[in-house]
């Protein structure tokens, strides 16, 4: 026996190996790109790119995902009006609402501006008032202020 034991002493195992990752679909460089666009970041952990990029991924798979499923119709396409009505209506995805708004006419958009500003005229005559006001008041205690000092 101790002759066996020997020999197991010698044999070595290989090392598991953890199965490689998947592939990112989205390319490094390009998420490295986004990333350093920030001014506080100066260098970039690899670890710490592959971990961004896996995590952009399942966001944007969890998002379509989310929309597809709530889309009523019975199609098997995603369209941007999908994505917009998703973010629209889900409280999840409420601050992605001013990266995906919802598409309107050019036409729509210029009737929303008129009525827009005829329905914030009035409502500005009464802020300017209130501001105006505000400005009474914050001169009124810098005069307050300088007679202290005096």
């Amino acid at each position: 026996m101790a002759a066996g034991a020997r020999r197991r002493e010698g044999l070595r195992f290989p090392a598991r190996r953890s199965p490689p990752p998947a592939p990112l679909a989205l390319p490094l460089s390009r998420v490295k790109l986004i990333m350093k666009s920030c001014p506080d970041v100066s260098s970039i952990n690899q670890d710490a790119l592959v971990l961004t990029a896996k995590a952009t991924e399942l966001f944007v798979q969890h998002l379509a995902t989310y929309a597809y499923k709530s889309n009523s119709s019975e199609k098997k396409e995603l369209s941007y009006n999908d994505l917009a009505d998703c973010v629209e209506n889900c409280e999840t995805f409420q601050f992605l609402a001013d990266i995906l708004p919802k598409k309107i006419l050019a036409s729509e958009y210029l009737k929303m501006l008129e009525e827009e500003k005829d329905g914030v005229g009035g409502a500005e005559a009464v802020g300017d008032n209130e501001n105006d006001e505000d400005d009474d008041d914050e001169e009124e205690e810098d005069e307050d202020e300088e007679e202290n000092e005096s």
